[in-house]
């Protein structure tokens, strides 16, 4: 394998198979996203454009951007057309990359033609807040929201979109005549802006092409889409230049062609195929690596990935890919899967900073050989925010949104899990039941925003009490349950002890002073291997009952008979 400037210089061999498994990698994506030629030809789209679009699985491939109405790049949101005839409100970045990396050393693609420059699109799913945004204002966002759509030119929003692009893009009115465009455009044709305003395709090229460029325009007002196509336009130096020309027409509210917005693509030679593979790795948002499979040594990553270990390219070049994982059970899971002759996809993989600090990703690695040295392609995705906001849901679903423990479906989860592995290892567990006393009457006394303080306090208090591997749940209203795993019924009582004592001396806060409460406790053991939860449950409510009825503000444990 060629080494250059530390990067890995990757030839024609397998360039197709490293480009697929590069694009593979964003399957799995919360985004949109697509390949697609310059001309608007999806050649990759991930599952979620798929159901962003309403499209079967596969089904993008091949299509163009036209026909959703993707063919743009604009920052505020915009209604893209799915496949049942709905719109879909989303906002669509792109990022250039280099030519079609399965081009071969004339610029022919896979498919004999010529390769086409490649786009790569981020679409973001934004239906629900534009739709949210104008109900608050009593109108919809395509009349009472201009911000969602692009405005005449002359716009301050227009102006600052034409002049943020790299390629020369230009606005005309119904006629053809230019009324507006960018300096990008003022530089290719050498004509100043103010000078271009009110004139038309014949001060560019030819009357026979401009004639051309005159049924192009007709053409795309009079139907839905954009036109793409090859034409000379006489550059600033005077020669006629070959360029490829995106139209897409703008209409007013009834549906009208008002206008033309049109961009310029200049066509260039193609770059050896190692160097495009290696932009397009370079300029993926996902961190690439290229290691050697015999010794493990890294010998190419990009730019993200480095910047996500937090070390420069040259100190990772060399080094070993296994000095990342944070954990060496997640390593040899990898390796055992690579050893078997597949790949990892979107394995769910820790990885450690240069400073020590852990982040979590969703791992690919892709074995292949190239120049003749087995290698392990990986891509790695930065899943901590996402993993941290999943866990959050998850732990906000299992939790009582007041006191902070397990709610009742929760607890009642977690206790069989316990009650099974006590069956199972033939060891005892006990559960036991608290009420506060008189709750009904701190709540007329002291108000409901007190009430609801004590029970936070109670809550607070028994986790004072209670070992780490405890369970602690909310039944509803003031009652608790607490499963001790390995604790007899008797064993139980006096934990339960220790905890009515710690709630009857804690002070809670009240609008006039502090007060103090007390609660009563009910205890069940577990009896036998077919014993259940809900039964013990039940048993320890008939010990509360006698604790209640025995004057309450102590514990009871069940005896037959009650």
């Amino acid at each position: 394998m060629l080494v250059s400037n530390g990067m890995a210089m990757i030839s024609d061999r397998g360039v197709q198979d490293l480009r697929d498994s590069a694009w593979s990698a964003y399957d799995r994506l919360p985004v949109g996203v697509c390949i697609a030629t310059a001309s608007g030809m999806i050649r990759y789209a991930n599952p979620t454009l798929h159901g962003l679009l309403g499209c079967e699985p596969d089904g993008l491939p091949g299509r163009s951007l036209c026909e959703f109405d993707l063919d743009r790049s604009l920052p505020q949101a915009w209604p893209a057309r799915r496949t049942d005839g709905a719109v879909r409100w989303v906002t669509v970045a792109e990022t250039p990359l280099p030519a079609d990396p399965s081009a071969d050393a004339d610029g022919k693609g896979a498919d004999g033609q010529d390769a086409d420059t490649l786009r790569m699109l981020t679409v973001t799913d934004v239906d629900a807040l534009c739709r949210q945004e104008p109900a608050a204002g009593g109108g919809t966002p395509s009349s009472s929201h201009s911000s969602w759509h692009p405005g005449p030119a002359g716009m301050p929003m227009v102006d600052a979109l034409l002049e943020a692009a790299p390629v020369p893009l230009f606005v005309k009115d119904a006629d053809g005549q230019y009324i507006a465009v960018n300096d990008a455009f003022a530089r290719l044709t050498g004509i100043g802006r103010a000078d271009m305003l009110r004139r038309t395709a014949f001060a560019l090229t030819s009357p026979d092409m401009a004639r051309e460029h005159v049924g192009q325009d007709r053409a795309v007002m009079e139907r839905e889409g954009s036109v793409r196509y090859e034409a000379p336009v006489r550059t600033a130096e005077g020669a006629m230049r070959m360029v490829n020309l995106t139209k897409t027409a703008f209409r007013d509210q009834g549906g009208n062609p008002i206008g033309i917005v049109g961009a310029i693509h200049q066509l260039t030679e193609t770059r050896p195929n190692e160097e495009r593979l290696e932009a397009i790795l370079e300029q993926s948002p996902i961190g690439v690596s290229v290691s050697r499979r015999d010794d493990g040594r890294i010998v190419f990553v990009n730019t993200r990935f480095a910047e996500l270990i937090g070390l420069p390219r040259e100190k990772l070049i060399g080094s070993r890919a296994r000095d990342y994982y944070l954990d060496s059970h997640q390593r040899l899971r990898v390796l055992e899967r690579l050893r078997g002759g597949g790949g990892v996809t979107n394995m769910e993989v820790q990885f450690k900073r240069a400073d020590g600090s852990p982040f979590w990703t969703l791992f690919t690695v892709n074995q292949a050989v190239i120049q003749g040295v087995p290698v392990n392609l990986a891509w790695i995705y930065d899943y901590t925010e996402r993993r941290s906001m999943e866990e959050a849901l998850r732990d906000m679903a299992s939790r009582d949104p007041l006191t902070g423990i397990y709610n009742r479906r929760s607890f009642m989860e977690l206790a069989r899990s316990q009650l099974a592995r006590a069956h199972r290892f033939h060891e005892p567990l006990s559960v036991f039941v608290l009420d506060v006393d008189h709750f009904k009457r701190i709540n007329d006394t002291f108000g409901h925003a007190t009430g609801d303080d004590a029970l936070r306090m109670v809550a607070a208090g028994c986790q004072a009490i209670l070992r780490e591997y405890d369970l602690l749940g909310r039944l509803g209203g003031e009652e608790f349950v607490v499963v001790l795993p390995g604790a007899t019924a008797d064993e139980s009582r006096v934990v339960a002890e220790r905890v009515r004592r710690h709630l009857a001396r804690m002070p809670i806060e009240a609008p006039d002073g502090t007060f103090r409460l007390t609660a009563s406790i009910g205890i069940a053991g577990l009896e036998g291997a077919t014993d259940t939860l809900e039964r013990a449950i039940h048993r320890a409510d008939l010990a509360l009952y006698r604790a209640k009825h025995l004057g309450r503000n102590r514990v009871a444990v069940f005896e037959p008979g009650m």
